[in-house]
């Protein structure tokens, strides 16, 4: 028991940063891995560049204490700008500027004064050693201007450029500088700006998949309220005429009334059974059973229905669609027009809906609309149109562009 605890206790140091690192999402694990590369990068090479001076130095003073604890606060300034810039974070952090413009600053100070120091004309006035400690200043000012702040700069192939002729210009003077020293800082701006646009890309795929996400719950959320519409629309304009006649029918005090309430009454409780599965999201619709519908519905407005073909000759695929269609036209007509007939015409290739008594200018049905759009990502696609007091919505079932002659689609 006590050894599981200490053992215990050992390992949890140990496994709590991989536990943290599994909970983290994808881009903020690239984010973390591409930050850590690019501070381990100075970190690691003036350690082994100050290691170098160090092993060829045949002496060690205070000068190199101060050399050393001078470049290591420009390498803190250079690990706070890669641990807070925004580019290298997948989240909103603290802001960077502070911690850039000092460390830009700090770092041009020191590179300049440096390069001064190792100028010719001032070689009476300075020391062999001093010359020395100021080359080690250019080139790791040179190396952190280059990895740490160039590549976020305005023309910053103006500055690497400016950077490495001072470079060159130290490889021509002295020994102490090769080709691959001069290059160095075209090769770190560009490490750093591939590993910027690679967690560039990393971001934008994943706001293409948020964006993705909120379309499906956006799309999902019109499907619910077109569902919702198609199927309390049909019913409370059916219960609209049942109300109406039923009222007539009291007035007259005629014997009709109960029956009249009753299929009131069994309406009701359809609408209140479509409207849970609509909620649920597993309602589903029956071409012949609209059709009928439809029938009782228009016949108790006193409206005519012809139907022309039977159900079975639309393909079991479609038949689902064209039953919203025959709904949202029933619903239509009841609500928008005066008609006296309508026909309804089934067959492989389209299903159409034909009434008269259209008197008002027809303006944009939104049901249709929502209903052409859901036709469109089967295959088919709807149309409308309007000859004088007739007006004919048409579902294509096998559509093509040489079906189409003077229709109008629904807008």
């Amino acid at each position: 028991m006590v050894k599981d605890f200490k053992f215990s206790r050992l390992v949890t140091p140990v496994m709590a940063p991989l536990n943290s690192w599994r909970k983290l999402p994808n881009l903020a694990k690239y984010t973390l891995y591409t930050r850590l590369s690019l501070q381990s990068i100075p970190v690691v090479l003036l350690l082994v560049y100050f290691l170098a001076v160090i092993a060829n130095a045949q002496s060690l003073d205070l000068s190199f204490l101060w050399l050393f604890i001078s470049g290591l606060v420009l390498l803190v300034f250079t690990v706070l700008v890669y641990e807070f810039h925004p580019s290298l974070n997948s989240r909103p952090r603290r802001n960077v500027q502070p911690f850039f413009v000092a460390g830009l600053a700090l770092n041009l100070v020191v590179f300049v004064a440096s390069v001064i120091v190792q100028l010719p004309v001032l070689e009476g006035f300075t020391t062999e050693s001093i010359r020395a400690f100021a080359l080690v200043y250019t080139v790791t000012c040179a190396f952190l201007l280059s990895i740490a702040y160039v590549p976020w700069l305005n023309y910053r192939w103006a500055w690497i450029i400016a950077i490495s002729g001072v470079l060159w210009w130290i490889n021509t003077t002295t020994n102490y500088l090769t080709a691959i020293g001069v290059i160095m800082p075209a090769a770190m701006a560009g490490t750093v700006r591939l590993s910027i646009w690679t967690v560039d890309v990393m971001k934008e795929a994943e706001r293409s998949r948020e964006l993705e996400a909120s379309l499906r719950v956006t799309e999902e959320r019109l499907r619910f309220a077109q569902e919702l519409h198609d199927t309390l629309g049909q019913h409370l304009a059916a219960m609209s005429v049942k109300s109406e006649l039923a009222l007539a029918l009291a007035k007259r005090g005629d014997d009709r009334l109960e029956n009249e309430l009753r299929e009131l009454q069994k309406l009701t409780r359809t609408s209140m059974s479509e409207m849970r599965e609509v909620v649920s999201g597993y309602r589903t619709i029956n071409l012949a059973t609209e059709v009928e519908g439809a029938k009782s519905l228009l016949a108790d407005a006193h409206i005519n229905l012809s139907v022309i073909g039977t159900t079975s000759q639309v393909s079991p695929d479609h038949r689902e669609l064209c039953a919203w269609l025959v709904r949202e036209a029933t619903t239509n007509i009841l609500r928008h027009s005066d008609a006296t007939d309508v026909t309804l015409t089934l067959s492989s290739k389209e299903v159409r809906i034909d009434n008269n008594g259209v008197t008002k200018e027809i303006t944009k049905l939104s049901g249709l609309s929502a209903l052409r759009s859901r036709a469109e990502s089967a295959g088919m696609t709807l149309f409308v149109s309007r000859e004088g007091d007739i007006f004919s919505v048409r579902m294509l079932l096998d559509y093509t562009d040489d079906t189409v002659a003077t229709e109008r689609p629904t807008s």
